[in-house]
């Protein structure tokens, strides 16, 4: 089995900007699943929320999670928000993967997220108290990765040379 680094944290903290460019990096495939799963459905992800609602959206997102935790490919997975919070999910993902948590301060995602209307949970007047209440609940379960970084005190450069660092140590360390 290769190795599969999983992105978590809010929507736009970074995880696929920073995943992007670390799968470069490394010559890792990358994936970010809300993307494929858009692609499977052939539905955005609003359209997935609205017509089959949340619950079917987390039981496809855990699959096709559990789908690729199991391929024999090096890859970064940058996951949605909210796929870490599945018990199921999140038990696969730090058994097989490194589990990297990205954040950023609630000012820095409203400005990145600002007035789109591809975020379902976000579709509300009230952004500012969604994203605080989404970090107050995700918080303490995202705490359970592996590694932390913050795209608002670090450049992807730096979180990269450190993600780098960290596997070269593991590496050493076996």
């Amino acid at each position: 089995m290769k190795k599969i680094i999983a992105l978590v944290g809010l929507m736009g903290v970074g995880k696929s900007t920073l995943g992007t460019k670390l799968a470069n990096t490394l010559g890792y495939y990358f994936i970010d699943s809300d993307q494929e799963i858009e692609d499977r459905e052939k539905k955005t992800i609003n359209e997935i929320f609205a017509k089959n609602g949340e619950k079917y959206f987390r039981e496809i997102e855990k699959n096709l999670i559990s789908e690729i935790i199991t391929r024999d490919e090096n890859i970064i997975l940058s996951l949605g928000g909210g796929a870490y919070i599945n018990d199921e999910t999140r038990r696969i993902l730090k058994e097989k993967s490194l589990v990297i948590w990205i954040t950023a301060p609630v000012n820095t995602i409203l400005q990145r997220v600002g007035n789109k209307n591809n975020r379902p949970l976000l579709n509300n007047s009230n952004k500012r108290k969604t994203l605080e209440e989404l970090a107050k609940k995700r918080y303490p379960i995202y705490g359970e990765s592996d590694l932390k970084f913050d795209t608002n005190e670090e450049s992807h450069e730096a979180i990269i040379s450190k993600i780098i660092k960290y596997l070269k140590n593991q590496k050493n360390a076996k």
